[in-house]
């Protein structure tokens, strides 16, 4: 392939979120918090200073900030986690979606 990068050649479009994310682990009643980056059709990508594990399935939760237009509700598997060196104590974390209710 000719210099086309790895975002080029994803599937899905991707569109910046900057925004708070509500996530919840399947065994837990409580919500935490996360900094929304970007969203995809198939998945997300969020900062957070919460450790999950790869293979971990969450409850994800976007806010809608249009009253004619409901929350972002889903369920997710964790497929990445990355520690971010330049703000230690916070990770990357990439998920797909495996329902979009």
């Amino acid at each position: 392939m000719t210099g086309q990068d790895y975002e080029e050649k994803r599937d899905f479009f991707r569109m910046r979120v900057n925004g708070p994310v509500n996530i919840k682990r399947q065994d837990q009643a409580e919500f935490f918090h996360a900094e929304g980056l970007d969203l995809s059709a198939s998945g997300l990508s969020l900062i957070s200073d919460e450790t999950v594990i790869e293979g971990e399935i969450l409850q994800i939760s976007i806010k809608s900030h249009n009253p004619e237009l409901a929350d972002f509700v889903a369920e997710a598997e964790v497929v990445r986690v990355q520690p971010l060196d330049e703000h230690p104590g916070k990770f990357n974390i990439s998920v797909k979606f495996t329902t979009i209710y």
